[in-house]
């Protein structure tokens, strides 16, 4: 259950191949201020993110090309 306040996105994220590279994106992910949580499914190339307020979407794009990955989109 998400906490009062809290927010939620999918982003579509490429190259994602394996469980390894799902705990890669999200121990990238966790880094940027005001995420609370970030669940990888490199199957579906989906990451679901939980955060406390807005998301500046150009550090989040930039944690995941840093470790590697392709940012595809946002909903």
């Amino acid at each position: 259950m998400f906490g009062f306040g809290s927010k939620k996105a999918t982003l579509t994220v490429d190259g994602m191949t394996c469980h390894h590279c799902e705990m890669t994106v999200e121990k990238a992910l966790m880094e940027v201020e005001g995420v609370k949580s970030a669940k990888a499914d490199h199957a579906a190339k989906r990451v679901e993110l939980e955060f406390r307020k807005e998301l500046d979407l150009g550090q989040v794009k930039d944690k995941i090309e840093k470790a590697g990955y392709k940012f595809i989109s946002s909903n």
